[in-house]
């Protein structure tokens, strides 16, 4: 099952291809076209997972752009660490002053269930990975999803700060049976933009933006450095049964995409946003400063 906008997509990411590019400027764009159908989503190849992606597989049986996709599957009772979802390793390692971009398509099929009934009682979605210097580890800057039917559908947490900043209307919550754009942008700074820093956090669905928040710091120490993005990997709680969604054309680049949103924002955007003219019809949500 295609998507009918694959012209738009594929010319976005087009324009996302891993080049030669200045010191942090670098892009990878998993397609997840280069492996046998039914084989782990983690080949070796530049297209598709690193790590911890041991129940992802090469998929045609549902398909946002090309002819393949990654089907992410989970056990139930399992937190499921090296199973369920994967991790993409960055390039070159980016610093204080570095940002980030990480956009995920995804397609949730009727029945999935993401309510987690541990650790907090949210399910880990799209992830940045701070460490120190010494390269151990500093912290996650984490996107949640709260359980469904919740009145605020998503939270964001940097771990080294441990305060919650929330955003979403319910109608933001997933959508079952069609095809969905999330992205994140970080700005890497141990200092918060609302205290004087740089560190800036939005985030998007569809090509809307959801949320700025600038009260998060996005690295605990100014020598810190981030190293790699996962989506899931770990089941807060344990998945509640054994099921599966889909995911494709994951984009995480540091070099500015060439996309805005309707704020002016750069923005990875895709299919889903129409491209460069995106679909955003309110402002941002104020931010919250939830403990």
């Amino acid at each position: 099952m295609k998507h009918s906008n694959v012209l738009v997509r594929t010319a976005a990411l087009s324009l996302l291809v891993a080049v030669s590019l200045p010191a942090h400027s670098w892009t990878r764009a998993l397609t997840f076209e280069n492996g046998s159908i039914g084989a782990k989503a983690q080949s070796g190849a530049s297209t598709d997972f690193d790590d911890a992606a041991g129940g992802s597989y090469f998929t045609n049986e549902q398909v946002l752009t090309g002819n393949q996709a990654a089907k992410l599957t989970v056990t139930g009772g399992s937190t499921a660490f090296g199973e369920w979802g994967g991790i993409i390793n960055y390039p070159e390692l980016l610093r204080k002053g570095d940002e980030v971009w990480f956009s995920v398509n995804t397609y949730f099929p009727a029945g999935f269930n993401y309510d987690s009934t541990g650790g907090g009682g949210h399910l880990k979605f799209l992830r940045i990975h701070a460490q120190t210097s010494g390269g151990s580890n500093s912290g996650y800057n984490d996107w949640y999803m709260n359980p469904e039917a919740a009145s605020v559908p998503h939270k964001f947490i940097y771990e080294g700060q441990q305060q919650w900043f929330e955003f979403g209307d319910p109608s933001d919550e997933v959508q079952r049976g069609r095809w969905e754009t999330y992205e994140m942008y970080v700005k890497f700074d141990n200092v918060p933009a609302s205290q004087g820093g740089s560190a800036i956090v939005r985030v998007w669905k569809d090509g809307r933006l959801l949320r700025e928040i600038t009260g998060a710091k996005t690295l605990n120490n100014s020598s810190d450095t981030s190293d790699r993005a996962h989506i899931f990997t770990y089941w807060n709680g344990a998945a509640p049964k054994t099921q599966h969604m889909y995911v494709d054309d994951i984009v995480v680049t540091s070099d500015t995409p060439s996309n805005r949103d309707s704020f002016g924002n750069p923005m990875v955007g895709g299919a889903s946003t129409g491209g460069s003219s995106g679909s955003e019809s309110r402002p941002a949500a104020p931010e919250l400063n939830v403990q």
